[in-house]
């Protein structure tokens, strides 16, 4: 988090294992058995600001339980509306995407042998990814082509996995002897399994589109959703009422509540270049790496998993009309709950108006986020520079689609302090720059970081992020 997001070439530690595991061949300390319990983080970029981090944090744990209802929040007046435009929208932009992310990594063990590193790690991640329409909230029209378009669309998804992994990594000896310098090509492989919780993935269609000659709107509507474990028990409820109509109040231990299987595998390549004295490649027992240049590649996510607990797949087909108006502005903020859709939603959604649908309840495959990541970082003793490029493969909670950058800075002052900043560069969605520091001994680390929201004039004093490692010990 501290250096903006990236690793594929920083990370060593077994927290490569989910980013680059050829990684854990390489050794910044000499040491032969890491052990990690307890490293957390979150990130949570919200609609409107949250004023003080204790409010926010607790809004935070709000949002990752079934939504409630009466947690809606009004939006109160014509000059908090035009706030939250110019905050969340740019100008010309059409929609405004949003995050709310979190991580446990509830251990981690590496073990460091002269040709190969291996690692073990469990963790949980959570994710709401949702994308908010200009015209949910404003009722100015947007001009393309000579033509009005006024979009009120809605997406959402929702997703929990649970993961144990396993990987190693060795050097490629066969490629390494065909290079004269100090340098060789590291090979990782971390295949995991993958325990689902609850999912939710929404997809709402409302457009508007001015006909020129008639002075009406053509609307397109359409709405999907698909949702798995504790959150099936709404839908079914919000669609057919008189299918289920007492559903009892969920927490967030629903929500993590196992509710599937699946597998999936991450797999990477580093190519570490040593120079100056630095002979750890020839010494990996010895010598930790200080001075290098490594160049990395990775695959992550790659699988499937199977939601079969309470599967809920309900379809109503595309609707096309034509009205005179559009439908009212939202008089309630979103604030990125699973199943807080609903009461969102149903300000311009009419179910029992929709005559074609369709329902399922088969067993939910679902893609793991899978990515593809490269990498670069020059290390000299106390200074890192580092930068990555991430393109999303498959569009999830936790990735958005498109191509990300990621730059960032680490520099010790001492040999023990690491300060580190970074950012994010992805012009379609919201920026923030990232700070953090630690205490980073040859036996011992706790490292700490935030993220403070971007807007166009540069940086705010807006947290939206933070994570700290509990403890880390090397033996």
């Amino acid at each position: 988090m501290a250096l903006g997001g990236g690793g594929t070439a920083y990370l060593t530690g077994f927290e490569s294992l989910f980013v680059n595991p050829a990684n854990l061949f390489i050794r910044e300390k000499n040491y032969d058995f890491q052990f990690s319990f307890l490293q957390a983080g979150y990130h949570f970029n919200s609609l409107v600001p949250i004023r003080g981090n204790q409010h926010r944090f607790k809004r935070y744990l709000d949002l990752n339980a079934p939504y409630n209802a009466g947690l809606n929040q009004k939006i109160s007046g014509a000059s908090v509306r035009e706030d939250l435009i110019s905050r969340s929208f740019n100008e010309n932009a059409n929609s405004s995407e949003f995050q709310t992310q979190s991580e446990m990594v509830w251990f981690g063990l590496q073990w460091v042998r002269p040709h190969r590193s291996y690692a073990l790690s469990a963790r949980t991640r959570m994710a709401s990814n949702y994308e908010l329409s200009r015209g949910l909230f404003s009722a100015k029209p947007m001009e393309r082509n000579d033509s009005f378009i006024f979009d009120q669309s809605f997406s959402q998804t929702y997703q929990v996995l649970h993961e144990i992994s396993f990987g190693y990594a060795e050097s490629f000896t066969y490629l390494n002897g065909l290079l004269p310098q100090l340098s060789e090509f590291i090979v990782g492989i971390a295949p995991k399994i993958v325990i689902p919780g609850g999912y939710l993935d929404v997809q709402y269609q409302n457009r508007y589109q001015m006909d020129t000659d008639g002075g009406f709107w053509d609307r397109e509507t359409e709405y999907r959703q698909r949702s798995a474990g504790v959150l099936s028990d709404r839908a079914e409820n919000f669609f057919f009422p008189q299918t289920n109509p007492d559903v009892s109040a969920a927490n967030m231990r629903d929500l993590m509540r196992p509710g599937g299987i699946g597998f999936g595998i991450d797999a990477g390549i580093t190519y570490l270049i040593t120079f100056g004295d630095d002979l750890s490649v020839l010494r990996h027992e010895d010598d930790p790496t200080e001075k290098s240049l490594r160049l990395s590649i990775s695959m992550t996510d790659l699988g499937v998993v199977y939601q079969n607990s309470n599967p809920f797949d309900f379809t109503i087909d595309r609707q096309e009309s034509q009205t005179e108006q559009t439908d009212p502005v939202s008089d309630i903020l979103f604030q990125g709950a699973p199943n807080e859709h609903y009461s969102f939603l149903s300000q311009f959604l009419d179910v029992t108006s929709f005559q074609s649908f369709t329902v399922s309840e088969q067993a939910i495959e679902v893609l793991l986020p899978a990515s593809v990541q490269a990498g670069a970082l020059f290390q000299y003793n106390r200074l890192k520079l580092m930068g990555d490029i991430s393109y999303t493969i498959v569009e999830s909670a936790f990735k958005p689609a498109g191509i990300m950058g990621f730059a960032g800075l680490e520099i010790r002052p001492f040999s023990f302090f690491p300060l580190r900043a970074g950012t994010r560069l992805a012009p379609d969605l919201p920026g923030y720059y990232s700070f953090g520091a630690g205490i980073d001994t040859n036996r011992f680390e706790i490292q700490g970081a935030f993220q403070l929201k971007s807007r166009r004039g540069g940086p705010t004093s807006e947290i939206i992020g933070a994570s700290a490692v509990g403890l880390k010990l090397y033996f």
